[in-house]
């Protein structure tokens, strides 16, 4: 997990590359994370061994911060995006 002073992936994107960023503000955003880990193993079946592990690091990455976000709006709550 990270956050908006420290995020690596942020950092790869190219000067005009578009992005989508998803907040933990956002009442979708940890569903949205969750399917997307849930897609990523479907497509990791056919990647090579080496390809399918760092893929599985992934979506155990984006798990972890599906769960981080629900807490974070457990406690802050969420809503529907501006």
């Amino acid at each position: 997990m990270s956050t908006k002073h420290e995020d690596d992936c942020l950092l790869k994107a190219g000067d005009d590359e578009p992005i989508f960023v998803l907040r933990s503000t956002d009442v979708l955003a940890p569903d949205i994370v969750d399917e997307w880990a849930t897609r990523l193993g479907i497509c990791a079946r056919s990647l090579p061994l080496a390809a399918q592990d760092r893929a599985h690091a992934k979506i155990a990455e984006a798990r972890d911060l599906a769960d981080a976000m629900r807490v974070w709006q457990a406690e802050h709550g969420a809503k529907v995006p501006d």
